[in-house]
């Protein structure tokens, strides 16, 4: 019996236990099930902070760089959120655009349309800078200017200062002009540049985004260093070109690495000093990519886009570089895909990216103020500063009017660069100028070559010196010295004085000593020549009241000691006295006295010589000439007039209008033709073959009529000459150079080599 009761007792033990274990599974299995089914319904806030962040490295190398926008477009379609972003150069340039807010087609839309050929030549539109300086543009100058300081000659300290491209990256970040923090940005950003005076990396987290790209791309010899908190900044290619450790700092887990870099070129394509020069950078640049990409982990992920002869330089091909770009990418599509998320989880990346005011910089700015700082000026007033900026509270501008104001400022010639700021407030953006003057000025020296010859004997030869010291006063006073040896010798000497703080109003006396030769032809045989010792001097009073024209009046002698070398030419024997007053007004619009694309030039001038102010004759001379641009994409067309008469009295021989040369009655000699009056009408239209930084290339012909008359001849249709030319010509750093051939009636013709001015 007690056996029974036991055995009973055991197995209802067993039973509750079976039943607890049975109830204990069933609440772990129903619990286990609502756990499984929370984790399906878990937000997709949490399941982002589960993935891992993605940094992207954008390396640098120049117009090479835009295949990183090939790149930003694949992570876009396969959808892959960019949490950091580091860049060099002009991976600097963008990967700050990209973490601005810009989508991937906005930046390609920016950096491939932009005419980086014009942003790398610093002067504003010619037709707009001051006159005075557009004057120095008529001397067959070679392009740039030497500083002359007590201790010697100063140069520039780069080939380009950036000014259009300070001003180009000011307002392409204007949406996050407020934002100095580069962790606030939609997507936290570091830029890489090196430290001129001590060689160390510096990473760029904070301060003004514009700043930070231009520091970053600033390539030693073409761009001057950018000064940031106290340090000289150069391209960060030479330290750190592909900047992945940089990225890792900042957080990421994942890297995806954009190498724009080509292998090194063998020793058949380094054919110049330039080029072996640019190896060794390139090894250098390579080195530090090398140490990068070897710390790369097996999940990260490595692109270098097969750029193919794309360089440097090529910045007109940056949409066929972001494409190559984008097929690199689709490259690494297997191991990229890992790191793609849902539309939603997308969607919450682009609402972040698209935090800032806008992907674009707005197309109209109202400003609201304008302030100069003139803690970069030595010898410059900033009051004229003041009085010549063109941008004045109130106005409403779209960028481009803005870009070409403060360039505007930038022109007066004086300034290494003008420094621009915008500061958002509630009534518009508040403008601030920095102008740092240049700091081998005020005192400048250029050199100029005039060479022409057409391989029959003739020719001519003129090397010139231009010594200038500018702000001798606090009115902007100048003093201009000119020397010019060769078969025209001489020495001019003009001291400019301005009469008003704005300068619109001047006295400018002036001093010329000179030796030249002068032909006398007929056909084509030179029969008489003569050699011109002058001495003259002036002075002028005037009125410069815009940068497109000029108006001076005043008195001018001299004395003139002609000396017959051959032939027989009708001149006293001994000094001629001058004496009298001349008139002349400029119109100068022009966008390039080389070769123009638009604007126009017109020249007039009135000589009105008289014994009682000292003259031994009296007669008067107008001397006028116009030239119009049009231009039809790659095509210009130049329409040219001139003409020189006497007035009344006869003009003497050592004073008589001239014709002849270049695309003056081309296939004659200069100054072939002679006499009383002379008219010309010219025809010339070029086509531009190439263009690049070093210069453009054209293709050009012309077609030109004329002829000079003597005093009793009537100006006739049927005594006009003429004349026609073919020609290649180069915009070069040392001014227009043209390789010609020139054929006019009656039998002549001429091939020209030609450096220099043809307006």
């Amino acid at each position: 019996m007690m056996i029974a009761v036991r055995l009973r007792d055991y197995l209802c033990h067993r039973q509750c236990q079976v039943l607890t274990t049975l109830i204990f599974f069933g609440i772990c299995c129903l619990v286990s099930g609502v756990s499984q089914e929370s984790m399906a319904a878990e937000p997709p806030a949490a399941q982002q902070a589960s993935r891992p962040k993605i940094g992207l490295v954008l390396g640098g190398g120049g117009a090479k760089g835009a295949a990183h926008i090939g790149v930003l477009k694949v992570l876009e379609e396969l959808r892959i959120p960019v949490d950091y972003i580091a860049g060099t150069s002009m991976g600097a340039v963008v990967g700050s655009l990209y973490a601005s807010g810009a989508s991937a087609a906005e930046c390609e839309r920016v950096l491939t349309t932009v005419d980086w050929n014009d942003l790398f030549k610093d002067d504003p539109p010619r037709d707009e800078i001051s006159f005075r300086r557009k004057q120095e543009d008529f001397t067959y100058m070679a392009k740039g200017a030497m500083g002359v300081k007590n201790d010697g000659i100063h140069l520039p300290k780069a080939f380009v200062a950036g000014q259009k491209i300070g001003v180009f990256f000011e307002t392409l970040f204007m949406p996050v002009a407020g934002i100095t923090d580069f962790d606030r940005l939609p997507i936290p950003y570091r830029a890489v540049a090196s430290d001129l005076e001590t060689g160390e990396i510096v990473v760029l987290a904070n301060g003004r985004l514009a700043d930070a790209a231009r520091a970053s791309m600033s390539v030693p010899g073409l761009f001057p260093p950018t000064e940031l908190n106290g340090r000289y900044l150069l391209d960060g290619g030479i330290v750190m070109n592909l900047p992945v450790d940089i990225v890792r700092k900042m957080g990421a887990d994942i890297i995806i690495a954009v190498d724009v870099g080509q292998p090194l070129p063998k020793r058949d394509k380094l054919t110049s000093s330039i080029q072996v020069a640019g190896q060794m950078i390139d090894i250098m640049m390579q080195a530090n990519v090398r140490v990068q990409k070897e710390s790369l982990g097996e999940k990260d992920i490595f692109i270098n886009p097969e750029l193919g002869d794309l360089g440097s330089t090529d910045f007109q091909k940056g949409k066929e570089a972001a494409d190559l770009g984008e097929k690199a990418a689709r490259k690494q599509l297997e191991g990229l895909r890992r790191y793609a998320v849902s539309e939603g989880e997308y969607a919450t990346f682009t609402a972040r990216h698209n935090m800032a005011p806008g992907q674009s910089p707005p197309q109209t700015v109202r400003i609201a103020s304008v302030t100069v700082d003139g803690s970069g000026l030595a010898d410059i007033p900033k009051e004229y500063i003041e009085g010549q900026v063109a941008i004045k509270a109130g106005d409403v501008l779209t960028r481009e009017e803005l870009q070409k104001k403060v360039s505007l400022l930038y022109g007066i010639g004086d300034f290494e660069r003008v420094d621009f700021h915008l500061v958002s407030n509630n009534d518009g953006w508040d403008v601030v100028l920095k102008p740092i003057e240049k700091p081998w000025g005020p005192n400048y020296m250029k050199l100029g070559v005039n060479l022409n010859t057409n391989f029959a004997g003739g020719g001519t030869y003129n090397i010139l010196l231009d010594v200038t010291q500018r702000w001798i006063n606090e009115l902007g006073a100048e003093w201009k010295n000119l020397l010019q040896i060769g078969d025209h010798t001489g020495l001019y000497s003009e001291f400019y004085q301005p009469v008003t703080q704005n300068g619109r109003w001047f006295v400018s006396p002036y001093g010329k000593a000179e030796q030249r030769f002068v032909d006398f032809y007929k056909g084509n045989d030179i029969v008489a020549e003569y050699r011109a010792r002058e001495l003259d001097w002036g002075v002028d009073v005037g009125a410069a009241p815009w940068s497109y024209g000029q108006i001076r009046l005043g008195y001018t002698g001299g004395v003139l000691n002609p000396d017959v070398q051959k032939g027989v030419v009708d001149l006293p024997s001994d000094q001629i006295h001058r004496g009298g007053v001349r008139l002349k007004m400029v119109v100068d619009q022009l966008d390039n006295v080389n070769f123009p694309r638009k604007g126009g030039l017109a020249r007039v001038e009135l000589y009105a010589a008289r014994p009682e102010l000292g003259d031994d004759l009296e007669y008067n001379k107008l001397n006028v000439r116009l030239n119009k641009v049009f231009t039809y994409g790659k095509y210009t067309i130049t329409l040219g007039g001139q003409f020189e008469s006497y007035i009344d009295q006869p003009l003497p021989v050592y004073d008589e209008a001239t014709l002849g040369g270049f695309l003056s009655l081309s296939g004659t000699s200069a100054d072939q033709l002679r006499g009383q009056r002379a008219a010309l009408g010219s025809l010339v239209a070029y086509w531009q073959a190439d263009t690049s930084i070093i210069g453009d290339l054209y293709l050009g012909w012309s077609i030109e009529s004329g002829n000079a008359w003597k005093k009793d001849q009537a100006m006739v249709v049927d005594d006009l000459r003429f004349g026609g030319s073919v020609f290649v010509g180069f915009d070069s750093v040392l001014g227009p150079l043209y390789l010609a051939y020139g054929q006019a009636d009656q039998g002549m013709s001429a091939v020209y080599f030609y450096l220099g001015r043809t307006f």
